[in-house]
């Protein structure tokens, strides 16, 4: 058997160093690569003001309402700066523009957007809640606020 040199395992050390060098080179790259990439943009908060809408019952007829309520909505991203163009809906406590279509906008240069003269009314006395959805592609949905809207 001494005599086969054909099947020596000479050659295998420099494969292996070749496969480690690959390797190293491989991984080198997809590092550089990644380290380039940064977090996706995302919603990072949404706030409203007023933080609450007040309605009465004028007529006593156990209906509370509020024929001409404003609410500005903000919107932020991860690192505090203003979102422009994110779509904003309101829903909840039966709230509707003047007209009495559905309540959305766009967000500004500033992030914000304002409502005016919604209608809003809750029936029964006690809480309801209008909820602020937001969307902008590319970088989600938040539906965290919840503005309350409180009957007295």
């Amino acid at each position: 058997m001494s005599g086969d040199r054909e099947g020596g395992i000479e050659g295998l050390p420099l494969q292996l160093m070749i496969m480690v060098i690959v390797a190293g080179l491989g991984t080198a790259i997809l590092v550089g690569w990644m380290g380039g990439l940064s977090a996706p943009e995302a919603i990072a908060s949404v706030n409203g003001n007023p933080t609450e809408i007040l309605l009465t019952d004028g007529d006593g007829d156990g209906t509370f309402e509020n024929d001409d309520a404003t609410i500005t909505i903000i919107v932020r991203d991860q690192n505090g700066d203003a979102v422009e163009g994110a779509s904003v809906v309101l829903d909840g406590c039966e709230v509707r523009n003047s007209d009495g279509s559905l309540v959305y906008g766009t967000t500004g240069a500033d992030g914000k957007v304002t409502f005016d003269g919604l209608s809003v009314s809750h029936y029964g006395n006690g809480i309801g809640f209008i909820t602020v959805t937001v969307a902008k592609g590319g970088m989600g949905t938040d539906s965290s606020l919840q503005v309350p809207v409180i009957c007295r």
